[in-house]
């Protein structure tokens, strides 16, 4: 074992044994889809639901050399903010179809590590980390218990995680913890107030069908802060937000969210079929991918610069949040 996991329960040393981590406590974790299961202990019905919902999204990773979105666009600029140095590790929360840490890799030399409560998503990340020949390993675990150890690391990513969580407080403090002393949490969610932006407008037309369409992907906005909630619970956990950027406005979520799904079909002669290689998700982007990447995202941009007012008037169906610990 190269790097040093806690009980998810008590935070107490782990130590290898056999195919398993033992706990001073007795509590034993067996070795998993090239990493450990790590959850501590049964979860409720959120968390099955949630890992049920993303066990059945196997699909391409996003490539951030290549970002085909405008929230991939978006995003990756707030990865470029964190300032990492070769040979930070930095830990991704939830890794459904995430580049986050191949990026990271190729462009700062990170050491990643991740944590999913998607079992199919774990051994899918550990077999392309492997296939890239790169250190980086997933556990299967919860993101209210983290099983790293107090300070261990430069960076916490969690892109359209936090508003899955069945206890958003007790994670956002794991955060804190495992973060080292300056560290930066770049999160990315979608936030309970959105009225004026597109997703508010489809809320306010169909209630139900808008409600049913979040259901699907695990978005239950009842459950959400807005964003200045997300701020002072941020806050109040021990990190000092940086940054807070509306997103999802009017333009962009009609590109992303409308557009290219229907786009999405459409692969180059000689791609592999649903963007899989091997019974793997595709870690490179397609051809298509690139190409769209380099010719229309511009555009897109271009296009959507009215939802600059948006930002600037606090209106978005998400919002980003930058943040250090002190």
């Amino acid at each position: 074992m190269s790097f040093a996991y806690v009980d998810p329960v008590d935070q107490s040393p782990l130590r290898p044994e056999a195919d398993q981590l033992l706990s001073t406590s007795g509590r034993r974790y067996p070795a998993f889809g090239g990493g450990f299961d790590l959850r501590p202990g049964a979860g409720d019905d959120n968390k099955k639901l949630q890992a049920d919902i993303y066990d059945q999204m196997l699909g391409e990773l996003t490539d951030f050399d290549h970002p085909h979105n405008l929230t991939l666009v978006h995003q990756k600029a707030l990865l470029d903010r964190l300032a990492l140095r070769h040979g930070d590790h930095v830990l991704e929360i939830g890794g459904h179809r995430s580049g986050t840490l191949p990026y990271l890799e190729r462009h700062h030399g990170i050491v990643g590590h991740g944590l999913d409560i998607s079992p199919v998503w774990v051994q899918a990340h550990n077999a392309l980390a492997e296939e890239r020949k790169s250190v980086t390993r997933w556990v299967l675990g919860d993101a209210e218990s983290l099983p790293f150890a107090d300070q261990s690391f430069a960076a916490v990513v969690a892109f359209d995680v936090f508003e899955h969580l069945s206890r958003l407080d007790v994670a956002l403090r794991a955060v804190a913890r495992v973060l080292a002393p300056g560290g930066m949490l770049a999160c990315h969610m979608p936030v309970r107030d959105i009225a004026g932006s597109l997703d508010g407008l489809s809320r306010r037309r169909d209630p139900a069908d808008f409600a049913a369409r979040q259901a699907t992907v695990g978005h239950f906005h009842e459950r959400m802060p807005t964003r200045q909630q997300m701020r002072t619970r941020l806050e109040q956990a021990g990190l000092h937000v940086v940054d807070m950027v509306s997103f999802n406005v009017w333009v962009q979520p009609i590109h992303d969210h409308r557009l290219l799904p229907a786009l999405g079909k459409l692969r180059h002669r000689g791609d592999t079929p649903s963007g899989t290689a091997g019974g793997l998700p595709r870690q490179e982007a397609s051809r298509f991918q690139k190409f769209y990447a380099a010719t229309v995202v511009p555009l897109a941009r271009v296009l959507s610069t009215p939802d600059q007012l948006g930002v600037a008037l606090g209106i978005g169906g998400s919002c980003s949040f930058l943040a250090r610990k002190g």
